[in-house]
């Protein structure tokens, strides 16, 4: 029983300790990545945001409607002078009066819809165009997560393969040592040969430590990107066995500078820009307006305003109010001259853009061109490397070939390795950067 039980708990251990180490590939780690960008969490907070802008803009189009109260007392009351003739006195004189008592209390409700307004009128198209402009600089904010993780991705896998080819080369140099010690052993080569080996494993150690770090900062930075604890495992992994058998599908992008996220936020741009002068020139039409006013007021000579003989007074209002403008010191003309001027700087903007993504476009291709070039030739040369150190290997322990070349063999093997797998990843890098400038990230997923 207690045999079982301990059996079924190693199962259950290795199967958690496999969960938690399992390999993480591209497509996971950029979901991860999009999932917990702050960037890109900030780009749909300020999506929402926009939305509250509008219906605050909107508002403008409601009734206003406003009620108040006031409650004044007057040390000295207002005096108005009454013609002599409603007293009985000569013609030409006046009496002064005294309006109103000390205390008053006042109640007010005010109402305006507004009618007609060009300006708002004008501004409508503005509500989409805004929202388009947001939703592009959250894919755009998207396509940063993409690029900058799938990125960092490629160097980590890149970093763990050289410190595997690393590993190789020392566990090629401790068999070759100590091959080299029995012949020395038996007086078949000299102490010299041996402390070469030393030297060649203790120069891929330091290598190889440098490799450790790297990979180490690599990984943190990954699973910063990823929104993974530093403190879990984070295995990043991918099929790396024939790196260029997707060539095929790469070689067929186009260069479509018309459909970047970039080109389409300065043409939203554009659009807003010219809904902004349109909307500018409506405000030189006049505006109507209907309103509504009501007062409810009393008067006392206390200030007991609620006795039982107060009495209240009531007046109301409904009308049409229009408002012209006439003059405004030339503001609205200069403002309107300052958005055409922004308007040729988008203008101008999108222009060279055009250029510069095509440009981008050319490079990024000429380059994928050329790693993929490279790849095929260093894995050729990989080959023969391989080919000739295992030669030399043989001729070594038959006493025919020298140390010194199959050390040197040894090396150049080692470059070989080394040079393949940074042109693998230079490859990969190259296409995520060929996909940039296609405006295609998204394909990586």
């Amino acid at each position: 029983m207690k045999r079982t039980i301990l059996f079924s708990l190693t199962l259950i251990a290795a199967s958690l300790f496999a969960q938690t180490t399992r390999p993480v590939g591209l497509s996971e780690s950029l979901d991860m990545a999009l999932a917990n960008s702050a960037q890109l969490k900030k780009a749909k907070i300020d999506r929402q945001g926009v939305e509250q802008r509008l219906r605050e803009a909107r508002s403008a189009a409601y009734p206003q409607i406003n009620v108040g109260v006031s409650y004044d007392y007057f040390p000295m009351l207002p005096i108005q002078f009454l013609p002599g003739e409603l007293f009985g006195q000569t013609e030409g004189s006046y009496v002064p009066a005294t309006f109103g008592q000390p205390w008053q209390l006042t109640t007010s409700l005010n109402v305006q819809q507004p009618l007609y307004n060009e300006s708002l009128r004008r501004s409508a198209p503005m509500v989409n165009v805004s929202r388009n402009i947001y939703d592009l600089l959250t894919e755009r904010a998207a396509e940063e997560v993409l690029f900058n993780t799938a990125s960092v991705f490629y160097q980590t896998l890149q970093t763990e393969q050289l410190l595997r080819a690393v590993n190789a080369n020392v566990d090629k140099l401790d068999a070759l040592q100590r091959m080299a010690e029995l012949q020395l052993a038996n007086g078949y080569v000299i102490p010299t040969d041996v402390k070469r080996i030393r030297v060649a494993r203790t120069n891929l150690e330091t290598q190889r430590q440098n490799l450790l770090t790297a990979i180490s900062g690599l990984r943190q930075t990954l699973q910063f990107f990823c929104g993974v604890p530093f403190d879990e495992p984070f295995d990043p992994a991918d099929e790396m066995s024939n790196p260029a058998t997707d060539s095929l599908r790469w070689q067929s992008l186009v260069a479509t500078p018309e459909n970047t996220t970039e080109h389409r936020l300065l043409l939203s741009n554009m659009e807003l820009n010219r809904i902004q002068t349109r909307r500018l020139g409506g405000e030189s039409y006049p505006t109507l307006s209907a309103y509504a006013s009501g007062l409810y007021q009393t008067q006392r000579t206390n200030a007991n305003i609620f006795g039982a003989d107060g009495r209240w007074f009531g007046t109301a209002a409904v009308g049409v109010k229009m408002q012209m403008p006439i003059f405004d010191g030339f503001r609205r003309h200069r403002r309107t001259g300052m958005l055409r001027l922004d308007g040729q700087k988008l203008e101008e903007d999108r222009r060279q853009l055009v250029q510069a993504k095509s440009l981008e476009f050319m490079q990024a291709r000429e380059q994928f061109q050329n790693s993929l070039r490279a790849l095929r030739a260093q894995s050729d040369n990989v080959a023969l490397a391989r080919e000739i150190t295992d030669k030399l290997a043989l001729q070594y322990k038959e006493g025919v070939a020298s140390l010194t070349d199959l050390l040197n063999a040894q090396t150049a093997r080692s470059e070989a390795e080394t040079n393949y797998w940074q042109q693998a990843f230079g490859y990969k890098l190259a296409v995520l950067k060929l996909l940039k400038a296609a405006g295609r990230l998204e394909d990586l997923k």
